[in-house]
């Protein structure tokens, strides 16, 4: 099941200067996030190197939380 169907990532996209990209990922926790990328083809065949930056959203989209 793709990640994207399961509803779990919200946005990606690479960075203006692209040096990088961003994944906005809605978890419980940073290591269902951590087994998630695991699974990721960039990340298998180590072609990127990953940051985690947790934070706690204090307003969210119902649009988010009615899926």
């Amino acid at each position: 099941m793709s990640i994207v169907a399961n509803n779990k990532f919200i946005a990606s996209g690479p960075l203006e200067d692209k040096t990088g990209a961003i994944i906005v990922v809605m978890s419980d926790s940073l290591e269902e996030v951590k087994n998630i990328m695991k699974l990721d083809p960039f990340c298998i065949y180590d072609l990127v190197d990953l940051e985690f930056t947790l934070f706690q959203a204090n307003k969210i989209s119902s649009n988010l939380l009615s899926n």
